[in-house]
């Protein structure tokens, strides 16, 4: 391999190299489809897979197709104005709820974390070194993703040299690539020692128990209790926290995954007064709309909240009502009930890069077309251009939510495929939001 496929390699993580390796796959092989392919074959593909594959999963399919077709060098069909409606279509019939994992609550950690302590101190006494292993390992497996939010592959790509102990104080430790990390910077995070459930004496006590001195830090065990020299795979981590949450008699096991430990983490944190803005920096969400997915509003706050707006003064403490003949203008007002609050407007300043190019040499629509854009889609968003060549703009976008900036977007991209197609015009185009870091094409 030369050394311009090798970084070429290193720019893309295994896990999208393997998964977009499938969905071709699955399009070739399974679907019969043929590649190159056409909008009217990519939207019978969805059409076929609609009832069956959850709309994330399709998205997915057509990242796949869009990347063969750029790599190889022919017109994405992924782009057509006709795939997007089919799979804004597919959006609108088969809307269903987002399946998430059970949040890993504190006081389950803790449950969890005292089994292991009692057996662990089992396996000593019986003499038991593949029990005492894999306990001790899990254990700082789960105080370690727990505290620190962390993703399975972010627990699996931990290596024992890029960890740093500070005794009392906490641990930091390097990863130089992460799914959050679409940059590949790297990273460096740090975790506290606590006076209890602390993940650095848990740290501390398997990388001790183990010998690790470099290499990953979490591998595997066998029942002979030798320790493999590689880590842990990230699929591998949800049969292992689900079996040690049967262990430890946690019921519905089965709902949990290793996202539970993020999720657990960040109700934790919100619970515990911390703002969004620090939880973000925190844990490493870029986008808001990342954040709050990973949130759960519990019963009870929202209870609460409810009943404090319901709670009025003792009856016995109530002024007279006035003269039914006199309405005064408190009557007034109360008679037109609560006033509502105006919904709160925000404003997305969103980068814009537009490239568009002819058909075919015969082609005359594309000034036209550009013109067309920046007239219906882009001038009601006080548009400025960022160039010359009219391929960079920038958009002030106001919006209700995150949702509604969403639907938005996607509207405004559906808008300039059609005036790009009746121009007869190839569109790529790409919003970014540098606020968030967020992108959507």
């Amino acid at each position: 391999m030369s050394r311009i496929a090798q970084y070429i390699e290193a720019a893309e993580r295994d896990n999208t190299r393997r998964s977009y390796a499938a969905a071709i796959r699955h399009f070739e092989v399974e679907w019969k489809g043929l590649l190159p392919t056409t909008a009217d074959a990519t939207s019978r593909y969805l059409a076929d897979h609609a009832a069956t594959l959850a709309i994330s999963t399709l998205r997915q399919r057509l990242a796949a197709l869009s990347r063969w077709h750029v790599d190889h060098g022919f017109t994405d069909p992924t782009k057509a104005p006709l795939v997007r409606q089919v799979l804004k279509g597919i959006r609108s019939i088969h809307s269903v709820a987002e399946k998430r994992a059970r949040s890993l609550e504190i006081d389950v950690v803790q449950q969890i974390d005292q089994w292991l302590e009692v057996a662990i101190g089992n396996a000593e006494r019986c003499d038991d070194r593949p029990a005492r292993l894999r306990h001790t390992r899990n254990r700082s497996l789960l105080l370690l993703g727990f505290w620190r939010g962390f993703r399975s592959d972010e627990l699996v790509n931990l290596r024992v040299e890029n960890v740093e102990v500070s005794p009392g104080e906490g641990l930091s430790c390097y990863l130089s690539r992460s799914k959050g990390d679409r940059q590949m910077l790297g990273r460096v995070y740090k975790c506290p020692a606590l006076s209890r459930l602390c993940p650095v004496t848990a740290f501390n006590a398997w990388v001790s128990l183990a010998g690790l001195t470099q290499g990953p830090v979490f591998r595997k065990i066998d029942r002979w209790g030798r320790i493999g020299q590689e880590g842990l795979h990230a699929n591998s981590l949800i049969p292992l926290l689900r079996s040690l949450l049967a262990e430890a008699g946690v019921a519905a096991s089965e709902a949990y995954s290793s996202h539970s430990m993020r999720r657990g983490f960040a109700g934790w944190a919100r619970a515990s007064g911390w703002d969004i803005k620090e939880l973000m920096e925190y844990v490493g969400w870029k986008d808001v709309k990342s954040a709050m997915r990973y949130l759960d509003a519990s019963g009870s706050t929202l209870q609460a909240r409810f009943e404090e707006g319901l709670a009025t003064r003792d009856p016995a403490d109530r002024s007279p009502p006035p003269s039914m003949h006199a309405p005064t203008e408190q009557t007034k007002e109360q008679a037109r009930g609560p006033r509502l609050p105006e919904p709160a407007t925000l404003s997305a300043i969103l980068r814009v890069t537009v490239s568009l190019a002819r058909f075919s040499p015969q082609s005359r629509g594309l000034a036209r077309g550009r013109r067309l854009i920046e007239q219906t889609c882009f001038e009601r968003y006080a548009m400025q251009r960022l160039n010359t060549e009219g391929t960079q703009y920038e958009l002030t976008v106001p919006h209700e939510s995150r949702d509604s900036l969403e639907e938005e977007i996607a509207s405004l991209l559906d808008d300039m495929y059609r005036i790009a197609e009746d121009n007869q015009c190839l569109l790529e185009a790409t919003f970014h939001e540098p606020a968030t870091d967020s992108y959507w094409d």
